[in-house]
This record gives structure tokens, C-alpha cells and sequence, in this order.
């Protein structure tokens, strides 16, 4: 159920609450967006006065400027207010912003005194992980080894990257994903069962694959002069997708990198690194995202999973590539149709962004977003 707005009142010199809040706890609007869960652009806009909060990130803000007022007091009282956290519901905040207000009772000019020595650092316990690290990386040689085949042609049968395979044997720490395919192999050279031409699976040049279009699943619309301009829900017919879940190491491409896309068969190839996933579309791919267009919901650097074989239905989250004719850009927008389905109407969270209305010849090509994933740690 969507919050209320924000009553007019309430937002009276809202701009310059935020930049005064900022300045007080001594952040930057980075740490400030993370704190409330939405984008930097979000921040900057509301300090601008151009987009007012959502209910709740205005409620996370009143919050942060009770518990600033009332830390500020603490420095004058001469018994601490230990209820104070309790009265402001500290315990809903995150802990970065629980620290920057510690940080307001604690004066910068008291520095730690010389004469009290510090505590020793406590030394972390690296040497049972990198035992365990170090002896994966041995038996990820072990298998190339006893496969007969070198580092890219293992990097192309787990669906990852070159690069990836070497620092796994030179002792980086591998997914689980990639660990579960690697004792997978073990078992199959093991029993004698590996398969000899999964290893080259994927070595057909790229000229080879953009010659056979057959070969490729019907997902891209047609241009204007192949086919005349069809239904959107039945220019791209679906092609058969697998039923069961399976865990793939799914490429990932930059928006850059998405423009140049023709069909969803060539990700492979223009994607710089992998990311491990279970899906049911075995051409799906990821697309890292970035822009403001779908805020508050998603944010810059979350990865998008898509299915290119399965048709996107109004309400999907989608993106499309847009024709050369109008630039080739990528957009990633909520889909929906007008006109009876002649027109496809793609509509932005952020309200900055008005809806764009679209004819099928005018776009490249449309996969709906299965689920995204917002990687904390990158």
C-alpha cells in the first residue's frame, strides 16, 4: 500500500533542514542516502527543494534530528541521560548514524592522551582460511590438469572469466557457485564421465553465431522494413525456457555494453565479468544498473537478471534498448501498453521522469527484469 504524502506544511524549509542535519552530524550525502536506504541523487534533489521525501525518509530524518538535539544537550548535563537512545528509537537507526551522533557528545580537541598506550590490534585469524583457500587453488590445478585443458577453456566450461580462474589458483577465494561446478567436474573426471565437448561449447566465433540467426532464440524485434509493426505482446514470441532452476555463472554487462547487444546469445562475449545466479531462462543475463529513473526502489550498481525468452507483461519491469534511430539508448522503465497494444508505454518511479510512448518498430529489443540484486560489498 503506498504512504501518504507528506503534507505541504511539514516541507516548509525541508532543504534546508537536510543540509543543516548534514553539517551538524558531520556526513556526507553518500553516508546520509545510506542511511535512509535511498540514492545520493535522492538526497541532492530533496536539499535542492525539487523532489519532496516519501513519508517514510521523512520520518527517517525527524528521527535523526531528535536524536542530534537531544545528544547535543547531553554535552551540558551533568549526568548522562541514559534513556535518551530508548526515547529517540535509536535501535531503528543504522549503526553508522548511531555513531556520527555519539560523535556530537565527544569533542573533536580530545584527542587520545600520548602517555596511555594503545591496545594492541588483535591479529586476525587468516591462517585456517588461507590453509583452506590454498588448498582449493591446488585442486582447481589438479583438475585442469587432469582434464588436459588450459585456464580459458576452464574459465568457458564454469562460465566465468579468465582472469577469475587464475586468482582462484593463485589462492583467492572462490563463490560457492563456482565451488559446487568444480566438485561437480571433480566427480565427472573421477568416474569418467566428463563430458569432452562441453569444454569447447563455447568456442564458436562470434562471426559464426551473428551468420546463423536460426540458431539464436526469436527475442529481438525486427526492424520496420523486415515485418510491419505488430502487437507488442506478440512481437517477440517466447522461445522455450528451461523448468527446473540451475545455478549459472550469468554475464554481466555494462550499459555500454548493452547498446552493442543484438541478440541475447552474444552477452557472453561482451561482458567483462560473471555473476553466479539461479535462473530458469537459459539465455538469461545481468545488466548492472545506473541512474535515478527507478528511485527510490533501485539504485546505481544493483545488477538486473533478464529473461530475453519470456515476453514482459504490463506492470513488468523491463529494459529496453531503444532503435538507432533514436539514439540507441538503454532504459529501464515499467512496462505497459496503450492503443489497444499498438504502443508500448514505459513509465519511471521517479517521478522527474515522465512516461515515454513507443511504437514496436522503435525499439531494438525488450526483456522483462526477473529480479534484481543489490550487492552490499562490491
Amino acid at each position: 500500500m503506498p504512504h501518504s504524502p507528506v503534507s505541504e506544511e511539514k516541507l516548509v524549509g525541508f532543504p534546508a533542514r537536510c543540509q543543516s542535519l548534514r553539517q551538524k552530524l558531520r556526513v556526507s550525502k553518500p553516508e546520509l542516502a545510506s542511511w535512509l536506504g535511498v540514492g545520493r541523487s535522492y538526497v541532492s534533489v530533496m536539499e535542492k527543494g525539487r523532489l519532496a521525501p516519501s513519508r517514510p525518509v521523512f520520518q527517517l530524518i525527524e528521527k535523526l534530528e531528535a536524536a542530534a538535539n537531544l545528544k547535543q544537550l547531553a554535552m551540558h548535563m551533568p549526568q548522562p541521560d541514559t534513556t535518551a537512545a530508548a526515547a529517540t528509537g535509536l535501535a531503528g537507526l543504522p549503526p553508522e548514524a548511531i555513531a556520527a551522533l555519539d560523535r556530537l557528545i565527544q569533542p573533536e580537541e580530545e584527542a587520545p592522551s600520548a602517555a596511555a598506550p594503545l591496545p594492541a590490534p588483535a591479529m586476525p585469524e587468516e591462517k585456517p582460511v588461507q590453509r583452506e583457500k590454498n588448498a582449493f587453488s591446488l585442486r582447481v590445478a589438479a583438475l585442469r590438469a587432469r582434464m588436459g585443458v588450459t585456464r580459458p577453456k576452464l574459465a568457458q566450461r564454469l562460465g566465468v572469466s579468465r582472469q577469475y580462474v587464475t586468482k582462484i589458483e593463485n589462492g583467492a577465494h572462490a563463490s560457492l557457485p563456482v565451488i559446487k561446478l568444480i566438485e561437480k567436474l571433480e566427480a565427472e573426471v573421477l568416474n569418467g564421465t566428463a563430458d569432452s565437448t562441453a569444454a569447447t561449447i563455447h568456442e564458436t566465433p562470434v562471426a559464426a553465431l551473428a551468420a546463423a540467426p536460426a540458431a539464436q532464440p526469436a527475442t529481438v524485434l525486427e526492424s520496420p522494413a523486415a515485418t510491419p509493426p505488430q502487437s507488442p505482446s506478440l512481437a517477440v514470441p517466447p522461445a522455450p525456457a528451461s523448468a527446473m532452476p540451475r545455478i549459472s555463472a550469468l554475464p554481466v554487462l555494462t550499459i555500454p555494453a548493452a547498446r552493442d547487444l543484438t541478440a541475447p546469445g552474444l552477452a557472453s562475449f561482451a561482458a567483462s565479468e560473471h555473476f553466479a545466479f539461479s535462473v530458469t531462462d537459459p539465455d538469461a543475463f545481468a545488466m548492472r544498473l545506473a541512474g535515478d529513473a527507478m528511485l527510490p526502489q533501485h539504485h546505481d550498481g544493483e545488477l538486473a537478471i533478464l529473461y530475453p525468452n519470456t515476453a514482459p507483461h504490463t506492470g513488468n519491469r523491463v529494459i529496453a534498448r531503444l532503435s538507432d534511430s533514436l539514439g540507441g539508448d538503454i532504459l529501464f522503465r515499467i512496462y505497459s501498453t496503450a492503443d489497444h497494444g499498438h504502443s508500448i508505454v514505459l513509465s519511471s518511479l521517479n517521478p522527474l521522469y515522465p512516461p515515454v510512448t513507443l511504437t514496436p518498430d522503435e525499439i531494438a529489443w525488450i526483456y522483462p527484469v526477473a529480479t534484481t540484486v543489490r550487492q552490499m560489498l562490491l
